[in-house]
């Protein structure tokens, strides 16, 4: 546990499971019609259940004793749409599986999702990503990038990941 010190300031003594959320609010039908989520892809090393720790000089860590409820390829599938569905760019927002005709195609990629302790005394949940929007072609009409983080010194993970998820995804959805 050694190699995490300085993140860590206490240690549960089982696990935790922490989620990422969306609040979904009702917002005005958009003009880009309708949108399917087909996938959400997170980057390796940090599509896995154990929280990915950056730590100073570089290296990277798992955290042993805090760890998201569902890897995070599946965890963000429902936030993501959600964010869609709330955005306001939209008429509405379906998932993967759904059989609706819709007017385009999202695909969200996600860079980094990671307990950020790079700098001494400090413990941020930080999230970077991309929105593709591909028309009924599949031709890529927009991309945009969205980065966000939160302070997580208090060890509230869901409120500090959903925050800086939350950042990350409307600032990219600002630009599509």
């Amino acid at each position: 546990m050694m190699s995490l010190a300085g993140c860590l300031v206490t240690h549960p003594t089982e696990t935790a499971d922490w989620t990422v959320e969306y609040p979904l609010h009702k917002a005005a039908a958009g003009e880009k019609g309708e949108v399917r989520v087909s996938q959400v892809v997170v980057r390796s090393p940090y599509d896995s259940l154990g929280f990915v720790v950056l730590r100073s000089g570089g290296s990277m860590a798992v955290d042993p004793f805090n760890r998201f409820a569902s890897v995070p390829s599946q965890l963000l599938k429902g936030p993501v749409e959600d964010a869609f569905a709330s955005c306001g760019k939209f008429s509405t927002a379906v998932g993967s599986s759904s059989a609706a005709s819709v007017a385009s195609v999202a695909e969200v990629s996600v860079s980094r999702i990671a307990l950020d302790c790079r700098t001494e005394g400090s413990r941020k949940a930080v999230v970077s990503l991309v929105v593709r929007l591909l028309d009924r072609s599949r031709r890529i009409v927009s991309e945009s990038r969205g980065e966000g983080s939160a302070d997580a010194a208090a060890g509230n993970y869901t409120d500090a990941f959903s925050k800086a998820f939350i950042a990350a995804i409307d600032a990219a959805l600002k630009g599509v």
